[in-house]
C-alpha cells in the first residue's frame, strides 16, 4: 500500500500544493476600480462643495442688490445700475443653483459607482475565502488519508513481524 519504508519512516511524502487563487488579477482590477471610484467620489464632493460656496456667494450678492433697490430717494442712474446688478445677481444665482444640482447628481452617481465597485470586490474576496477554506479542507482530508495509510502500513508491518516471530 504505502510501499516499503526506510527504518520507520514512510516511503512516500506527498506535499499538497500551496493555495493559489486564480482570480488574483480580477481581485486586483476590482480593487483598482474601487480606489478609482473613491477618488472620483472625493473629487465630486469637492466640486459640490465649491458649487455650494458659489451658490451661497451668489445668493448674498442677489440679496445685496435687492437691498440696494429697496432704498428710497436714489437717483435714476443709481436705480438703473442697481436693477442691472440685481438682474446679473439673479442670473448668477440661477446658474449657481443649476450647477449645485448637477454636482449633487454627480455625487450621487459617484456614490453609486463606489457601492457597485465595493460589492464587486467583496464578491471576489468572499469567493477567495471560500476557495481557501475548500483548499484547507482538502489538505486536511489528504493528511488524514496519508496518516491512515501510515497507520495501516505500521499495523501490517507489526502483524507481519508478529507472524514471523511465531513462525520462528
Amino acid at each position: 500500500m504505502a510501499g516499503d519504508a526506510q527504518e520507520g519512516g514512510p516511503a512516500f511524502c506527498v506535499f499538497m500544493q500551496r493555495f493559489h487563487f486564480t482570480l488574483d488579477s480580477v481581485r486586483d482590477l476590482r480593487e483598482d476600480r474601487q480606489t478609482a471610484a473613491m477618488m472620483a467620489l472625493a473629487d465630486r464632493i469637492r466640486t459640490h462643495a465649491r458649487a455650494k460656496s458659489a451658490a451661497e456667494a451668489s445668493l448674498r450678492r442677489h440679496r445685496r442688490s435687492e437691498a440696494a433697490l429697496a432704498g428710497a430717494g436714489r437717483a435714476a442712474a443709481l436705480l438703473m445700475q442697481a436693477d442691472r446688478d440685481r438682474d446679473a445677481a439673479r442670473i448668477g444665482l440661477e446658474e449657481a443653483t443649476l450647477q449645485l444640482r448637477e454636482t449633487s447628481f454627480g455625487v450621487d452617481a459617484a456614490r453609486g459607482d463606489l457601492v457597485e465597485a465595493r460589492q464587486a470586490l467583496e464578491s471576489v474576496r468572499k469567493l477567495e475565502e471560500r476557495r481557501r477554506a475548500e483548499h484547507h479542507a482538502a489538505r486536511a482530508r489528504e493528511e488524514e488519508r496519508e496518516l491512515a495509510d501510515v497507520l495501516e502500513a505500521r499495523a501490517a508491518r507489526a502483524a507481519t513481524a508478529g507472524r514471523r516471530r511465531l513462525a520462528a
